[in-house]
């Protein structure tokens, strides 16, 4: 918190003490290199910081231009004389030119739409109230969406055009285009080039351009860069980079030191990060960052694209900059011989060649085309680069418009139509030549190809270092006394033998899986001490086989009869909130330790303050797939359920939910091991003696959180399911967890927190280190109890399951380092469960699908049976801060006619279990 309060503190001193930057009497020149010693000049002039060069490299046969102040002019003339060099004056007034820029004389081109135009440039406030226009104007066509934040806090605006909205079926995996503009904030022409491309694509009567307009769903963005973009109409014209506080210093002589803010968005990017044509100096325009992806706007960019990916197919993204009149191809850090590192390059050159030509024919603006180490200068880090690198986009451009370096970054507001109408016609005559070189596959195409993807890495997975259970069995052992007992415990601590159950206890069934090898010597065992082992499933590999099936013609929407991917689910998670905007959100938990986002829904339907908040986790156990199966039913639920008991639940309180909080380790289980349940961390390697090495790689998230850490049930050990880590909260996703519920606490009156497992059909109540009378060290034990006890009457009455209550101490086994525990002891939020859901072992982890729907039926009937004990014990009334004492010192009289939660049913409770604890001592 200290360090936030500095960053803000040190922020508004430099905004109290910044000064609008005035250009009058600088001039810009431009320099010829004519060979290589006289780009070793540019680059001694660069470094002599006499002026402010507007490229970010030097090559022979290159115009570079430079500006220079007032102050510096005599010692810059003075140079070129030293150096023998020339430079022709392009702008006698820096400033005259920007006055003109943002005060056009009257243009004789007219163009108009709503409240918009492009005879000048607009800031972002005029922007971002004409896009809420065009989706008043257009509701049916345009929804506007936020990216994500800046820095600073404003949204990162855009628009979705889709002419398919009213037809679920065309819509179910669209063909997908995204245009980014002003990444780069000094560069104006690109927000108007791409405002007026949105123009186009709603009001143009052009067949060419309604085609293109309503073959694709597009994801247009004209401002990814909003507080740079301010800055240059409020401070600084010439400002590039966004404005980053984080990396604040004293700049060298001759640099002014708020150059120091900010970091250059297009060399964050994480591919080739600082390999070439960027800075580690924040006191430059190309400075990179700290590390890869240190900006939200270009974390923002990078998390858009991946969710673009998954809910459809992604053929174009285009990034318009200014200037030089180039068509960048991927990847800019390398030379025209190793241009094959880029797939597709060939198809993408001839597509821009021909984009160049169309884009001529209209005025004669001649495009370059090309790599940008070529036909300009190398860089890494780049947005467009990334899409190319990362998601495989097929067709990804960096587009710099108009024009050659006249004006440069303050290209006259007479030039915006003529610049947008070519750029209009090289769109066309792009999407003519992608089409005829088949990157434009139909819908249905791209199903059967993401399925046709999907089972080429099942393949692939089972080909390399998948985990094949095949031929294990499984032995069920029913212990008849308490000598059966310690004997299976002892056989336990065994690793070779993998128990199904979490229990073992007098009577009860205990399944042990056995592989192959090891099968003989554990039947001669178990025979050896006259304890029968039956064999209820002869090869486990089948079990896993029959759960991953899909049925073979099943519904564009999903339908809960079979389990989703890692990918699925997040698509699933994008399309339902795209079609219910108004009151669902998709919401970004936090980075899993390879890098994936922990997707999740917030749904809100009152949009009120201090409201009354839930949170649901799912999947931090991986190998558990009942867990997000359950968990995006009750999404769905609470989005299209018209029980009014569900309706009044879902919009009553704002949800947080998560299916799959885990994401590594479930993708890990549908390609590489389906009975995988850590994360996937590599950081405590180690070789293991009895059980395969990759078993060291990960933690048991749930025994990784700051409560009570390491005390019981957890292990210091890299190769047990329960490793806890080197030490608590050492994993990216508890820490992620941690901060959300800490953050979303503080948003209003967090009531609930349920976390969902399998299996053993139980529901668990804080905390699972403690049994017997030491549970109700819980504060309100005994009303979550009463409310979890009510709820599994009423999940019973649905399929007749029964369910367990208590601690996990209690009638599981004691745990220490849990996410729920967590939330209750140290985030202090009252209503807190961890569901172990069906069975109780039968199938275990591999429930079969037939099996989903029916156990989320029972758990909806109990969640609403659960609510409705919690709404009346009056928990709704509370803050989080004034949660209920344990015992009461003293009771006094009522004088309210609305009881304090569970106040009555909690002192009853209590002693019952202290009488209880004196009945057993005696």
């Amino acid at each position: 918190m200290n360090s936030i309060n500095l960053v803000f503190l040190l922020t508004i001193l430099s905004f109290a003490s910044a000064v609008k930057v005035n250009y009058d009497g600088y001039k810009l020149y431009k320099i010829s290199p004519k060979d290589d010693s006289e780009v070793q000049v540019l680059a001694k002039l660069q470094e002599a910081r006499i002026g402010e060069f507007w490229e970010d490299g030097f090559r022979v046969d290159r115009d570079s231009k430079v500006m220079i102040s007032p102050q510096k002019h005599e010692r810059f003339i003075e140079f070129l004389r030293t150096e023998n060099i020339e430079a022709s004056l392009l702008l006698d007034d820096v400033q005259r030119t920007i006055d003109k820029q943002r005060n056009p004389e009257n243009i004789n081109a007219s163009s108009s739409y709503l409240s918009y135009d492009w005879t000048a440039y607009h800031d972002l406030d005029t922007l971002y109230n004409w896009l809420d226009e065009l989706e008043a104007n257009h509701p049916n066509v345009v929804k506007t969406v936020v990216m994500g934040q800046s820095v600073e806090g404003r949204d990162i605006k855009g628009i979705v055009i889709n002419y398919h909205n009213d037809n679920a079926e065309s819509d179910s995996h669209p063909l997908i285009g995204m245009l980014e503009g002003t990444l780069h904030s000094r560069e104006w022409i690109s927000v108007a080039t791409v405002t007026w491309i949105i123009k186009e694509f709603l009001t143009s009567e052009d067949p060419e351009i309604r085609h293109l307009a309503e073959t694709f769903e597009w994801h247009i963005f004209p401002v990814v860069n909003p507080d740079g973009y301010v800055y240059t109409f409020t401070d600084n014209r010439m400002w590039r980079k966004n404005r980053s506080p984080e990396n604040i210093k004293t700049c060298a002589e001759g640099v002014d030191d708020d150059m120091s803010h900010g970091v250059d968005l297009n060399r964050n990017f994480e591919v080739e990060w600082m390999v070439i044509g960027a800075s580690n100096d924040s006191c430059t325009n190309t400075y990179a960052g700290p590390i890869p992806f240190s900006e939200p706007e270009s974390r923002a960019i990078a998390q858009y694209v991946r969710r673009l990916d998954q809910i459809g197919t992604m053929i174009y993204y285009i990034a318009f900059h200014s200037y030089t009149q180039l068509i960048l191809v991927p990847y800019s850090h390398v030379y025209i011989e190793n241009a094959w590192q880029s797939r597709n390059y060939a198809d993408m050159y001839e597509i821009a060649i021909k984009s160049a030509d169309a884009i001529a024919k209209r005025y004669g603006t001649q495009y370059r085309v090309g790599l940008s180490a070529n036909v300009m200068y190398p860089m890494s880090g780049g947005s467009f680069d990334w899409v190319k690198y990362d998601v495989n986009v097929p067709i990804s451009y960096l587009i710099e418009l108009r024009d050659l370096g006249e004006y440069g970054f303050l290209l006259p507001a007479d030039q915006i139509i003529p610049t947008a109408l070519e750029t209009m016609d090289g769109l066309i005559e792009m999407d003519k030549n992608t089409k005829a070189l088949n990157y434009r596959v139909e819908e249905v195409y791209a199903m059967i190809l993401k399925e046709i993807i999907f089972l080429v890495v099942l393949v692939a997975a089972v080909n390399a270092e998948y985990v094949s259970y095949k031929d294990h069995k499984v032995y069920k052992i029913v212990p008849k006394n308490e000598n059966e007992v310690q004997i299976l415990l002892d056989l336990r601590k065994q690793p070779q033998y993998y128990f199904w159950n979490d229990i073992v206890s007098l009577y009860s069934d205990v399944k042990i899986m056995v592989a192959p090898k090891n099968q003989e010597e554990f039947e001669n065992y178990f025979k050896s001490v006259n304890i029968p082992a039956e064999v209820v499933f002869n090869d486990v590999q089948k079990l896993i086989d029959d759960q991953v099936k899909r049925p073979v013609s099943r519904n564009v929407v999903y339908d809960w009869t079979y389990y989703l991917t890692l990918d699925e689910i997040n698509a699933w998670l994008s399309r339902i909130v795209e079609e219910h905007s108004d009151v669902a959100t998709l919401v970004n938990l936090g980075t899993s330790v390879e890098g994936r986002t922990i997707w999740g829904v917030k749904i809100d339907y009152k949009k009120e303050e201090n409201p009354v908040i839930g949170m649901i986790e799912g999947g931090i156990h991986s190998r558990e797939w009942i867990s997000p199966a359950t968990v995006t039913y009750i999404i769905n639920e609470f989005l299209t359920s018209t029980d009014e008991n569900v309706r009044f639940m879902a919009e009553n309180i704002v949800w947080h939910i998560f299916p799959v909080v885990n994401p590594d380790g479930y993708y890990y289980t549908f390609n590489n091991n389906r009975m995988w349940r850590k994360n996937r961390g590599k950081d405590n390697f180690t070789p293991c003696a009895t059980v395969a090495d990759d078993i060291s790689n990960g933690i048991d998230l749930n025994r990784n959180f700051g409560f009570v850490w390491m005390l019981t049930g957890a292990s210091q050990n890299p190769c047990d399911e329960t490793y806890a880590g080197p030490i608590e909260f050492s994993e990216p996703e508890s820490q992620a967890i941690a901060g959300y519920v800490l953050n979303i606490k503080n948003q209003g009156r967090m009531i609930y927190y349920f976390a969902f497992h399998s299996y053993s059909q139980m529901v668990l109540v804080p905390y699972s280190h403690l049994s017997g009378y030491d549970v109700i060290q819980a504060p309100n034990y005994a009303d979550m109890y009463e409310i979890a006890i009510r709820g599994m009457d009423k999940l019973k009455a649905k399929h007749n399951t029964d369910y367990q209550v208590g601690t996990s101490g209690d009638i599981l086994y004691e745990v220490s380092g849990s996410s729920f525990d967590w939330v209750k002891g140290v985030a202090e939020i009252p209503i807190v469960y961890l569901f172990e859901l069906r069975d109780v072992g039968e199938f275990g982890f591999l429930l079969p699908a037939e099996r989903i729907i029916p156990n989320n039926e029972e758990i909806m009937a109990g969640l609403l049976e659960m609510e409705r004990v919690t709404r009346n014990m009056g928990y709704y009334n509370i803050q989080n801060e004034s949660e209920p004492d344990i015992i009461p010192t003293t009771v006094e009289p009522s004088t309210s006619t609305t009881a304090a939660p569970g106040s009555g049913m909690k002192t009853v409770f209590s002693v019952f279990l202290i009488a209880l604890c004196l009945f057993v001592t005696l």
